[in-house]
């Protein structure tokens, strides 16, 4: 009995051992017998439906992909009556490939329709044929009339009416009414007092990108310097993309703008017045700008106690480049002790910045006053004297 159950135990033994080197063998095979198989030969391209227009050539990019190395030789079927439509690879006109099996080699379909070729639904086929395999791609071109290519330029207010000092913005539609994409370059003839600036979004460009059928909203804005005079001024943008191009005339009308100065003839600010007595000075009044200045005002603000008159205070119209001379009378108060006041003037018109001016005048009391003080003051001393002398001797 003994012996029956060393037995029984060796045999459980045993079993454990091989058990695990069974496996590992069954795991060892396992891979050998699910290796993956090349992958078979292919020939394919992004697009094998594509839009052309009439007499319009392109190039087709075509891959070739095989799962070994190999030469493939490659050959046309269906190809339409009086198309001319050949292989090209590395600059070359081609009728084989080489791929290496691990990576795709490319090349380009010529495709050039016929001169008489009508509208309509082509189809084609591109053949690879390798080592006892062979892929074909069908390929289908529809042929259709494209609109001739051009551009145009619109606005709806041509004319943009602005002060001289005022940024003139056109809003201009941009529109590409072919049907290829185009880069459009934008320029302007413009007279030399304005600086022609483009944007599209709040950025600015100097060329715009349009897609064949698309528009694209430009504005356009024409900055005039403060100098200008008043006057209708033409301004030219143009559109160019290879040999389309587009014009739009647009006009920036400057209206006249009034301006005001205020001095004196010799520029000097400063006078001299006597307390309580009239001084008379003159101001000059002038209109730089380039329209007329209507409803002149001068006026004046002196301190308290002082007087002051203008002649004329009021001017019905000011005309550019006309000046005019104001007479301001001041007298000084009375009281006035000597130093330095400042009077301040002036100039008002309608549509246009008041301008003022402040004047130093040098206030001294009057002479006459000097005379009666030292007059007072001798009298006093004379009549103390006659006083002391009457009184002194008693």
């Amino acid at each position: 009995m003994r012996k029956g159950y060393v037995f029984v135990g060796l045999f459980i033994v045993l079993s454990l051992l091989l058990t695990p080197a069974a496996l590992f063998a069954q795991g060892d095979a396992t891979p050998a017998a699910s290796a993956t198989p090349p992958a078979p030969l292919s020939i394919f391209t992004t697009f094998p439906s594509q839009v052309i227009g009439l007499n319009e050539n392109i190039s087709i990019p075509l891959k070739v992909r095989a799962g070994t190395p190999q030469t493939v030789q490659l050959s046309l079927e269906d190809v339409p009556e009086g198309w001319n439509i050949f292989f090209r690879g590395g600059g070359r006109n081609v009728n084989a490939v080489f791929v290496d099996g691990v990576n795709d080699a490319a090349l380009d379909l010529r495709v050039e329709p016929a001169t008489t070729a009508a509208g309509g639904v082509y189809n084609l086929t591109v053949v690879a044929t390798g080592e006892g395999e062979s892929s074909r791609l069908p390929l289908t071109l529809s042929v259709e009339e494209k609109a001739p290519t051009s551009i145009t330029l619109e606005t709806d207010l041509p004319t943009v009416r602005g002060k001289p000092n005022t940024s003139f913005r056109f809003n201009v539609t941009l529109k590409n009414e072919g049907a290829d994409d185009l880069n459009v370059s934008l320029t302007a003839d413009a007279p030399q007092v304005f600086l022609v600036s483009f944007s599209l979004n709040s950025q600015d460009v100097t060329a715009v990108p349009l897609a064949g059928g698309e528009s694209k909203r430009l504005t356009v804005e024409a900055r005039a310097f403060n100098t200008i005079a008043a006057g209708a001024y033409p301004i030219t943008i143009n559109a160019q993309a290879g040999d389309v191009a587009a014009s739009l005339l647009l006009t920036a009308e400057v209206v006249g703008q009034p301006e005001l100065t205020l001095t004196t003839p010799d520029g000097r600010l400063s006078g001299d017045a006597n307390a309580g007595a009239e001084a008379t000075y003159t101001l000059v009044v002038a209109n730089p700008g380039t329209a007329p200045a209507r409803n002149v005002t001068v006026s004046a603000s002196a301190p308290s106690g002082w007087n002051t008159s203008l002649d004329p205070a009021e001017l019905p119209e000011l005309a550019p480049g006309q000046s005019v001379n104001v007479t301001a009378k001041v007298t000084p108060n009375e009281k006035a002790i000597n130093g330095d006041y400042v009077v301040s003037f002036t100039a008002r018109a309608d549509d246009a910045s008041a301008k003022s001016i402040d004047m130093r005048i040098t206030v001294t009391t009057s002479t006459l006053w000097g005379i009666v003080g030292v007059a007072l003051i001798a009298v006093a001393v004379v009549a103390v004297a006659l006083a002391v002398g009457r009184f002194g001797r008693r």
